[in-house]
């Protein structure tokens, strides 16, 4: 029975009977509203459904008009005029297309609406889209949608057409969005929803809406599709009432809650007069308690005068005074030394004055003993609950040890710097990941980390060696700077930090200059290796070269001599003749290939003179088509057709460049077991200079190969001696040429050179005197 009577169990009984009806009204409401908004929902659902189809049908009808325009262009059945009169209805009866035109291959603008058979513009970008989609396809295609001129989005259709199997163009129809949607939703829908399409990031790209009406919460939408895309059509009621049965019921709910919750502030008011007297108290003496008890530093309440009002345990301890000693004492205290009475009395009384250092006080004390500790002093304002200050509270904790570590540790500290700061190498400690800098010397500092000297990480440090070995001994390091690279070698080692844990010392030299000795010793070395090849070329060149000419004249004497002494009435076997001359004539002109690298070895200028250079370029295929048909390769000889020109060169040493390149081509070929391998040679002239080409079909140049391709002795034969590139490099701009090599996106590989056509004043000097031209 009392606790029938109980004022608390009274209030319980009232808020759970409160809870109960409150939750039976809102399950009522809740259940009303509920059936209503299904209702709204599913009616939503079938007209966004019945529209979706609507524009569907729509867009069907458009495409199947565009088909059969398309068929009827491939067909020839129908002209610009007729497609232009057909566009135009078309345009008149829909007025949500924008445009309907004729577009070729290319994406230009045959036929619209506006002309025929005029230069039109070149469709690119999303305008383009539908197009290149049906071109792909090869049916009808819907493009992305996109932003007009007029800031309104559209999209396009395109249909393609097909003549042959092959794509040759396309009928290209513009939807305006927005105009979609105001020309065929209906208005009954329209008056009831906020009908809008989207795109995949919800952005809105056109809607159609009563301005008079606000949307509400209550939406559906689906996929628009077509065209696709991403595209959604959604729709969002407007706000709409219910009538008067909710409204009326919500107000009775609301009337009775009011009236209950009265009746229940009236019951916890009179509690809460009832237990205010108990929370007073108990928070009195809680507050009490956990100034005592709770806190393990010493703490001393004094009033404004610095009276000693309370202290707790853990300062009675400290000091070796009781709380009965130290309340009511006034400065000087009895813990106070008595030399330190100034310091003391200086820091009470900026305590007094609400001054305190950012970490407090560090001020001496004694004990009842007379032994000195010290301690750190933080005071804080003790304010009451009506806002007025008492006094003070001080906090202190013992500092006596921790100071005398601190001392002892800065000079040992002190003495480790002057050892490191010392040193001319640099030093860091980083952590066992190396990706945290605990540590680096004025060194270190000077050479890694003067952009940013208070980082606490080094992004140049190479990353400390994972595993459980020492370390990694003689790492190197180059470094770039303002004055150019540096080198760096790196000793680590595995230490034990201050805190314990494992870390990495490293101790980094610099070893730039001696680096640099050494490149340059090495660069010395090859050199002087490829200069002395280089002379014993020369020298065998020239060596060769003599010793050749003296057999190349004699079979040349004994061919002419022989020619000479064969009586012309004399009968031969067929050819006899025709060989001794083909013999006189190859001595000759091996003869003058000799003499010509021979000259231009020892750097004197070869035989320059006017010559026709297709008569160059076919002698040259001519001497190098019996090597192409032993390998089985096809070597075709492909004019520009121009009028014939006259260059200033040297024709052995061009002959030579041309017999090099094709003999290369050939090889190449060859060692890649190339299917079909083919050698095109084209020449023509261009701007001013002429050009000769010299294709292949074969597997084409390696990045490392064209990298290092006139580097001298450098081949990527077995046989090879790597100069033969660089002498007809030389040969050609000796010419005041270009020599360069290309690679095709069709594969193989391209070398080619350019010489200059001959000037009128360069022919005329070199005519015979009475020439007429």
């Amino acid at each position: 029975m009392p606790k029938l009577r109980s004022p608390r169990y009274l209030l319980l009984t009232t808020v759970g009977s409160l809870l109960a009806l409150i939750t039976a009204l809102s399950g009522i409401v809740y259940l009303v509203y509920r059936d209503w908004q299904e209702g709204q929902r599913d009616s939503l659902i079938q007209e966004v459904l019945w529209l979706d189809q609507s524009l569907r049908l729509h867009l069907e009808t458009h495409r199947e008009w565009a088909e059969n325009t398309a068929n009827d262009v491939s067909a020839l059945r129908i002209n610009g005029d007729q497609f232009q009169q057909s566009a135009r209805l078309l345009l008149r009866e829909n007025p949500e297309l924008l445009e309907a035109e004729r577009v070729d291959a290319r994406g230009s603008i045959l036929w619209d609406t506006r002309r025929v058979n005029l230069p039109g513009e070149v469709l690119s970008g999303a305008a383009h889209d539908a197009l290149w989609r049906a071109s792909k396809l090869m049916r009808a295609a819907y493009g992305e949608p996109y932003r007009g001129r007029d800031g309104k989005y559209r999209f396009d259709m395109a249909v393609p057409i097909i003549v042959e199997g092959e794509y040759v163009g396309g009928i290209r129809l513009v939807y305006q969005i927005e105009g979609l949607l105001y020309h065929q939703v209906p208005w009954w829908i329209a008056s009831k929803y906020l009908i809008s399409i989207q795109d995949l990031g919800g952005k809105v790209l056109a809607s159609r809406f009563d301005e008079a009406e606000k949307p509400g919460t209550l939406g559906h939408q689906i996929s628009f599709d077509p065209p696709g895309h991403g595209l959604t059509l959604r729709a969002v009621e407007y706000r709409s009432a219910m009538g008067l049965a909710l409204p009326v019921l919500v107000v009775a709910v609301v009337t009775l809650v009011l009236a209950l919750l009265y009746s229940v502030w009236r019951i916890r008011r009179h509690i809460r007069e009832r237990s205010a007297a108990e929370r007073a108290l108990e928070l009195e003496m809680s507050l009490r308690q956990a100034m005592e008890d709770s806190m393990k530093s010493g703490l001393m309440a004094l009033s404004a005068s610095g009276e000693i009002v309370r202290v707790n345990r853990a300062f009675c301890a400290m000091s070796g005074f009781s709380s009965e000693e130290l309340v009511g004492q006034s400065p000087p205290h009895s813990f106070w030394p008595k030399a330190e009475y100034s310091l003391l009395h200086d820091t009470i009384t900026a305590v007094l004055k609400g001054i305190q250092p950012e970490h407090g006080f560090e001020v001496p004390f004694v004990t009842k003993s007379g032994e000195p500790f010290e301690v750190r002093l933080y005071a804080t304002p003790l304010v009451e609950r009506d806002g007025s200050q008492r006094g003070w509270i001080c906090s202190m904790y013992d500092i006596t040890e921790l100071k005398k570590k601190r001392l002892a540790l800065n000079a040992s500290h002190q003495r480790f710097l002057t050892v490191l700061n010392g040193l001319d190498a640099g030093v860091c400690v980083t952590d066992k990941g190396g990706s945290q800098l605990l540590y680096a010397n004025p060194t270190f500092s000077h050479l890694w980390m003067k952009d940013e000297p208070d980082a606490d990480c080094c992004l140049l440090l190479p990353r400390s060696p994972d595993g459980e070995g020492e370390g990694m001994e003689n790492q190197h390091l180059e470094f770039s700077s303002d004055g150019g690279n540096r080198w760096f070698q790196i000793h680590r080692r595995r230490i034990e930090w201050v805190d314990g844990q494992e870390a990495w010392l490293a101790i980094l030299t610099d070893v730039t200059e001696l680096r640099q000795r050494e490149e340059r010793d090495r660069a010395q070395e090859e050199r002087f290796q490829n200069t002395s090849r280089l002379i014993a070329m020369g020298e065998m060149a020239s060596s060769l070269a003599h010793e050749l000419n003296q057999p190349l004249s004699v079979i040349n004497t004994y061919s002419s001599g022989l020619q000479r002494r064969l009586p012309a009435d004399l009968e031969l076997p067929k050819g006899v003749r025709e060989a001794i001359q083909a013999i006189s004539e190859q001595a000759r002109r091996a003869g003058q290939i000799v003499n010509s690298i021979r000259a231009f070895v020892k750097k004197h200028a070869p035989q320059l003179e006017l010559a026709d250079p297709a008569k160059v370029v076919g002698r040259a295929v001519g001497l190098a088509e019996p090597m192409a048909v032993k390998h089985g390769v096809s070597l075709l000889l492909e004019p520009s057709g121009a009028a014939a020109c006259r260059l200033e060169m040297d024709p052995v040493l061009i002959e030579q460049v041309l017999l090099n390149l094709i003999k290369n081509a050939v090889e190449a070929m060859r060692d890649a077991d190339t299917r079909r391998p083919q050698v095109t040679v084209r020449y023509g002239t261009e701007s001013g200079y002429w050009r000769v080409e010299v294709a292949d079909n074969g597997p084409g140049l390696s990045d490392s190969i064209r990298s290092n391709l006139f580097t001298p002795f450098y081949s990527s034969k077995p046989e090879g001696l790597g100069i033969g590139l660089n002498i007809c490099r030389s040969i050609v701009e000796f010419h005041r040429g270009q020599f360069g090599v290309d690679s095709p996106a069709g594969g193989g590989c391209v070398f080619w050179f350019t010489l200059p056509l001959a000037s009128l004043e360069q022919e005329e000097k070199t005519a015979p005197a009475g020439a007429v031209r």
